[in-house]
């Protein structure tokens, strides 16, 4: 598998609802919305379609995100694609924060968010 490619050359897609794939478009990505009648199979297949179709970026709304779990772990022990969550306009789950987290934790080994919590904690503390 080559993996020496130009930016150019990564085919990027926006998957999920669609108030918030309009800024996709506007940077050129490919744009799939998700109706929130979508199954979570079929959210599932259109998944594995965008990369058996060669997208090496998908960034995903975490609404999307958060029902095709198992897969998204599953991809993120490949090297491509890299899956980014991100938060959508509606009700938000934390889903694309505990991803977030979870990869920080991956490549720094240590939960840096946390840390920063615990010392907003510490210092409000100690200004009461």
């Amino acid at each position: 598998m080559e993996i020496n490619k130009t930016a150019t050359d990564v085919k990027i897609a926006a998957f999920g609802e669609s108030d918030i794939m309009l800024i996709f478009k506007a940077i050129g990505a490919d744009v799939f919305a998700v109706p929130d009648s979508t199954s979570t199979d079929a959210a599932g297949a259109r998944l594995k379609q965008l990369v058996s179709e060669g997208y090496g970026i998908i960034f995903m709304t975490e609404t999307v995100a958060a029902r095709l779990d198992t897969m998204i772990k599953y991809y993120s022990n490949q090297i491509v694609p890299s899956i980014v969550v991100i938060p959508g306009l509606g009700k938000r789950n934390n889903y694309a924060v505990n991803q977030l987290r979870t990869a920080i934790i991956k490549a720094v080994g240590a939960d840096v968010m946390a840390e920063k919590k615990d010392e907003e904690k510490s210092n409000k503390k100690e200004q009461e």
